[in-house]
């Protein structure tokens, strides 16, 4: 028994879905305590403060950490140099943001609320450039880690419970502390001594050059994925949107087949893979998915009512919504992290720029009327066309038919089965980790 769970953990693929099942989980658990304890208004507020940190973060990354895997597949230099380079730089960064936001907090006159913005935006700028050279370097890492942030969470607002009663300032210091917690995990992650690091600014240019394009990629992403939120504020009830919030949380729950999958293909990407594992990685998460969405929206309505009360039942009709659009979100996870591995930085841009004005447009048009609704209906527009643009462009760009890339094949069956029984031959283990940079230069 032990020997089969060894051999299903042993894929990289398979590993990191099971890590993602977990934090889905365990993230579950979380949610449910968190928005019990603090309630819709103020998980409303923190929401808001959450998509303003992310936003300024990603703008002020500028970047960078997209053009690790890219510098790393053309070996210009060795990997172990590559690394401490860019840790370097990381730490340069984050100090010099930790000056910056230390001197607005205390020369210019603002909210609370901005105040708390501008404590978070250097951590995470830091957590997301330590966080991403891990993903390439060390994947099984980076998902056994997950599974220990998701029981702090856990036990961080279990302690609130018994301890303090739900307030504004202890949701804000929530916040900074788990922000907190994930950048002392990233730098851990990065077993590299902190006597070693020596931050600096220096050699920075080519990164931001290559990164530019990535950096706008990204913020229209993120565009896509937050601007409901943020152009809900002060358009409707913080009340309703804790209730959107949770909506859309649990539909983009159902990303967690994709999402774990494009983590370890933008690895092997980055390592040489090709159209085929992009393929292959699609289909199968395509499948996988419309069971999740099944099940999801047959047992949605229950679920919300017994674990997170009657002040959050309207969540159920927003949750549907985007569940619709959640299918043709797949062909983007996928497609997006190859079209990164090979440099297509532009394509990028363009399809989520016309995703991310068509999800602002709509919000603009259908918030004063539909309220939440509106919100919902827009990221279902965005992420429909987002999805299928990219998966058009991929079938053009690659020659791949359709069918190879939506339709399982046999083997994709058998492969599956032999994987989740602990059959088939074990590879050698250089075949299924990720080495560090050390051992890759030795």
């Amino acid at each position: 028994m032990l020997q089969k769970i060894k051999r299903i953990t042993d894929n990289e693929y398979v590993f990191s879905v099971i890590a993602k099942i977990f934090g889905v989980g365990a993230g579950f658990l979380f949610s449910i305590l968190y928005r019990r304890y603090f309630g819709a208004e103020l998980t409303g507020q923190a929401a808001v403060i959450q998509n303003q940190a992310t936003m300024a973060g990603l703008i002020l990354c500028f970047g960078i950490y997209q053009a690790y895997p890219y510098f790393r597949r053309l070996k210009l230099r060795p990997p172990e140099q590559l690394y401490r380079e860019y840790i370097d730089r990381s730490f340069g960064i984050f100090f010099l943001y930790c000056l910056i936001c230390a001197a607005l907090i205390l020369l210019v006159p603002m909210a609370e609320e901005q105040k708390i913005v501008l404590v978070l935006i250097p951590m995470q700028v830091a957590v997301k450039l330590l966080n991403y050279v891990v993903l390439i370097e060390r994947p099984r890492l980076r998902n056994m880690v997950s599974i220990i942030l998701n029981c702090v969470d856990i036990v961080m607002i279990l302690i609130l419970f018994f301890v303090a009663e739900a307030s504004f300032p202890l949701i804000c210091g929530f916040l900074i502390f788990k922000d907190l917690v994930y950048f002392v995990i990233a730098v851990q992650n990065l077993k590299v001594p902190l006597i070693r690091i020596r931050p600096t600014l220096k050699g920075l240019w080519p990164y931001i050059r290559y990164g530019f394009v990535p950096m706008l990629t990204v913020i229209l992403m993120e565009i896509n994925y937050k601007v409901d939120v943020l152009m809900l504020d002060g358009r409707v009830t913080n009340a309703e949107i804790g209730i959107y919030s949770l909506g859309v949380q649990l539909a983009e729950r159902m990303w967690l087949i994709p999402e774990a999958l494009k983590d370890i293909l933008l690895s092997k990407l980055s390592k040489g893979k090709g159209v085929d594992e992009v393929s292959k990685v699609t289909r199968i998460s395509l499948a996988l998915m419309v069971c999740c969405i099944i099940a999801m929206a047959l047992l949605g309505r229950p679920i919300i009512d017994l674990f997170f009360g009657s002040e959050y039942s309207e969540a159920y009709q927003v949750m549907l919504v985007i569940l619709a659009s959640v299918i043709s979100m797949v062909f983007y996870k996928t497609i997006y992290v190859y079209n990164v591995a090979h440099g297509k930085r532009a394509v990028n841009m363009i399809i989520l720029g016309i995703a991310a004005v068509l999800n602002v447009g709509l919000n603009a048009l259908l918030i004063p009327t539909m309220r939440i609704y509106g919100a919902a209906v827009a990221s279902l527009a965005s992420y429909t066309v987002c999805g299928l643009v990219f998966l058009i462009h991929f079938h053009h760009d690659s020659g791949v038919p359709y069918r190879e890339i939506i339709l399982l094949k046999k083997q994709d069956l058998r492969m599956l089965r032999n994987v989740f029984l602990g059959r088939g031959k074990r590879k050698p283990a250089s075949e299924n980790s990720t080495p560090a940079p050390e051992e890759e230069d030795r």
